[in-house]
């Protein structure tokens, strides 16, 4: 006679916290609004226990989308996504490019995804074709394009 071998009784479902805690590697996250991409993240690492309703993320690039479909290149060493607040954190050699090639260096700031601005208040660096400016803090609007630097503003024009 034939008889199978083994527990064939149902496995024991995780827990509520095993169901929360996870880590991947090589991932892509996109929020999407109206079908349409505007925040989209590729991370080495994501990982989901250190805090409920946070998300660590490790050597990030994002890509911030405009409503025309322009692109802002953000990338950063680690960054700290906060659900419930809708707040990406990035630390450690903090880069942006926007979509007409001004670039901004920063050690750490924060994005708000829900009203797509930007603000720091790092020691900021930022560069184009026509000028230099370094200062003390930054708020960059993504809806408008401007930048608005302050705390000791240096100004350099090419």
């Amino acid at each position: 006679m034939i008889k199978p071998r083994g527990n064939f009784d149902s496995p024991v479902p995780p827990s509520d916290n095993q169901m929360k805690n996870f880590v991947m590697e090589d991932v892509l996250l996109t929020q999407s609004k109206n079908g349409r991409d505007e925040f989209v993240v590729k991370a080495a690492r994501v990982n989901s226990g250190i805090h409920d309703d946070v998300l660590e993320l490790a050597e990030i690039e994002a890509q911030l989308v405009d409503s025309e479909g322009r692109s802002t290149l953000l990338t950063g060493g680690e960054a700290f996504y906060h659900n419930g607040q809708q707040i990406f954190t990035i630390i450690d050699n903090v880069w942006l490019q926007t979509s007409d090639g001004r670039e901004m260096k920063t050690e750490a700031l924060r994005y708000l995804t829900k009203f797509r601005k930007i603000k720091t208040a790092e020691d900021v660096w930022l560069d184009d074709d026509e000028v230099q400016v370094t200062g003390g803090n930054l708020f960059y609007d993504l809806n408008n394009g401007r930048f608005r630097v302050g705390g000791g503003v240096k100004v350099d024009l090419y």
